[in-house]
């Protein structure tokens, strides 16, 4: 293991605010059950209600009197307030991972340096501020609207076509279950990077403020060693830089994992798992990683960047 605490407490504080997220995103799954179950039951009881031999008739009947259109409606208005409850769920675990990442990072950096930090405690407001997605089209609001619209029209689509073409509640209650799940996934991936960029920007925001302090600071970028990493972030595994200069990616650049601003930033920030590690000139940096084996179970080996791990795989598999 590193010889130094403040690299090993690194990892401890992003687990632990990794535990933090997990439990937001257990929130998220729950809700999309429980809305799932509610419209397959609504659907149920139509059937019940109108359906008969001839499909014409029974679309007639789910028609009739503009039934069918009235709980279309009614589960529009239903996935309209759980939408408004993700958003709630993603903002909390986005200021809960902001406020845990800075706080713990510079408490780490007061023992390292055993300088006294001068700092304001960041408030709602300015937690809010430094998180908020710089680019208007993917902020978050009107991000899950657009999810709630295209999984309205899905469901619409899908249910209506299915009682016309006289399919049975079997086969429409199996497409609503993908259109929820397509969508509870769409709002996990949100969550999850949102998450994450408001812990990447405490980070940066932290060590911003021990620089303030006097303590000079470096970053250096991490991936995850496995083949899930995308290429364009395995050329900056083990790259080290100054705390203010960016990373550059696919004609983007970062001062952080999540926080890629350009034209193909979206799919630089959505699902990365990379980190930073951060250190002064004194620190020693780390000379073992711990990483998953082939049997799937963790071991610590010398540290290699990316490419070198990389290679030593495809070394390993040619035997």
């Amino acid at each position: 293991m590193p010889t130094n605490p403040k690299i090993i407490n690194q990892n401890d504080i992003d687990k632990y605010i990794e535990r933090l997220i997990n439990t937001a995103e257990k929130e998220i799954e729950i809700l999309f059950a429980k809305r799932l179950k509610e419209i397959k039951r609504t659907i149920a009881l139509m059937f019940e209600k109108y359906q008969g031999e001839d499909v014409h008739v029974t679309w007639t009947e789910f028609n009739k009197y503009n039934r069918l259109n009235k709980e279309l409606t009614r589960i529009g208005l239903m996935l309209t307030g759980d939408y408004k409850e993700v958003a709630k769920a993603i903002q909390k675990s986005q200021q809960d991972a902001y406020i845990e990442k800075f706080l713990m990072s510079l408490y780490l950096y007061e023992l390292s340096s055993q300088t006294s930090m001068q700092f304001d405690v960041p408030n709602a407001k300015i937690i809010q501020s430094a998180i908020e997605q710089p680019i208007e089209l993917i902020k978050l609001i009107p991000t899950l609207e657009k999810h709630r619209d295209e999984v309205l029209k899905r469901l619409r689509i899908h249910i209506t076509q299915g009682i016309m073409s006289g399919e049975g509640y079997a086969k429409i209650a199996n497409a609503i279950s993908q259109d929820i799940g397509m969508t509870k996934a769409q709002a996990l991936r949100v969550a999850r990077t949102e998450a994450g960029r408001a812990m990447s920007q405490a980070g940066i925001d932290s060590a911003k403020v021990a620089t303030d302090n006097g303590v000079t600071m470096y970053k250096r970028w991490q991936a995850t060693k496995d083949t899930r990493t995308r290429d364009t972030h395995r050329h900056l595994d083990g790259k080290t830089l100054p705390l203010d200069d960016s990373f550059h990616s696919s004609g983007c650049k970062g001062t952080a994992p999540k926080l890629f601003v350009g034209l193909k930033s979206a799919k630089e920030n959505i699902n990365c798992r990379c980190k930073l590690l951060y250190y002064t000139e004194d620190d020693e940096l780390p000379t073992v990683m711990r990483v998953r084996n082939d049997e799937g179970k963790n071991e610590v080996i010398p540290f290699m960047t990316y490419r070198e791990w990389e290679k030593h795989k495809r070394k390993g598999s040619d035997k």
